[in-house]
């Protein structure tokens, strides 16, 4: 029985793990004192709206990952819950950027690619999930 019960934690530690290290990740690069310049890279105006949409979209593929693999948790739930914390934390960080981080700056369309890439993470997730069972 000893076993059995460090297997699952070991396996649920394993699932959780790079969900927890990207998403203090993403806390750390969100509040760390920006530049303007940073906006725009290799010649493209608002180049860091594909890092928010790719580092959001990989959080929510960690976050589904972490979810599906709890016992009775449905894929459309699993789903569900990635979007709705990865979606809601890119919001909370915006604001947080706002009040708290210096030279940072409060943008809607942050916003929206963090939103884009949380549902594209997850979707791919799910999607994943339902190609790997037939």
């Amino acid at each position: 029985m000893n076993g059995l019960l460090s297997n699952h934690f070991s396996n649920q530690t394993i699932r959780w793990l790079p969900a927890i290290l990207w998403g203090v990740l993403i806390l750390v690069l969100s509040m760390m004192p920006g530049e303007q310049a940073a906006r725009m890279m290799f010649g493209i105006p608002h180049f860091d709206k594909i890092g928010h949409f790719g580092m959001y979209a990989i959080w929510a593929l960690l976050m589904y990952y972490a979810f599906s693999g709890m016992a009775g948790m449905s894929g459309r739930k699993a789903f569900l819950i990635s979007l709705t914390i990865c979606g809601l934390t890119g919001v909370v960080l915006e604001f947080g950027q706002y009040y708290f981080a210096s030279n940072r700056y409060f943008e809607i369309e942050d916003m929206l690619a963090n939103a884009a890439g949380a549902m594209v993470g997850a979707l791919v997730g799910w999607k994943w999930k339902i190609l790997l069972r037939q």
